[in-house]
């Protein structure tokens, strides 16, 4: 039988997700308590908006200066050695998250690929390897977060109890 990404998903009741209107420092708490690589945005209602991921969170922490040009390009700068951060400027900056939303902060649900639960997991792996990124699963038709797919995913699942000989 073809296995599906339905059958290596984590699904939505253990997926660990965040709503658009949450704050920052909220996402942080998750993420740090969850050691999550990304939380899916979901609305109340359940509805996939996007991602808020553990770099974009770090992302949030870089001198706007660095940040100048295009919120999608990179910097002009080679290196910010000049630049330097201490573990109070990071607290400071993270008291500042609690007024930032995820919305406003994650990957729209267009930058992430996305699949229905039914697509074969050889479409899922090549969706991860494509975008280099996880697979959100998407209900078609109601846009309903039914769960994800990563790597990880893909090896506990199928892989879980195999080893290879060295």
């Amino acid at each position: 039988m073809e296995l599906t990404c339905r059958d290596v998903m984590v699904p939505s009741d253990i997926q660990r997700t965040v709503l658009p209107d949450a704050s920052v420092a909220t996402a942080f708490n998750i993420i740090k308590e969850s050691r999550a690589r990304f939380l899916p945005v979901v609305s109340a209602d359940g509805t996939y908006k996007g991602v808020f991921s553990a770099p974009t969170l770090l992302k949030l922490f870089l001198p706007k200066a660095a940040l100048i040009n295009h919120k999608y390009e990179p910097s002009r700068f080679d290196n910010l050695t000049f630049f330097s951060l201490s573990k109070a400027d990071f607290e400071k900056q993270l008291d500042g998250l609690r007024h930032e939303k995820v919305r406003d902060n994650m990957s729209m649900h267009e930058n992430i690929p996305v699949a229905a639960p039914d697509t074969p997991i050889v479409e899922g792996i090549f969706k991860i390897h494509r975008y280099k990124r996880h697979l959100m699963l998407v209900e078609p038709g109601t846009g309903q977060f039914i769960g994800s797919v990563s790597a990880n995913s893909i090896l506990d699942r199928v892989l879980g109890d195999t080893t290879i000989e060295e």
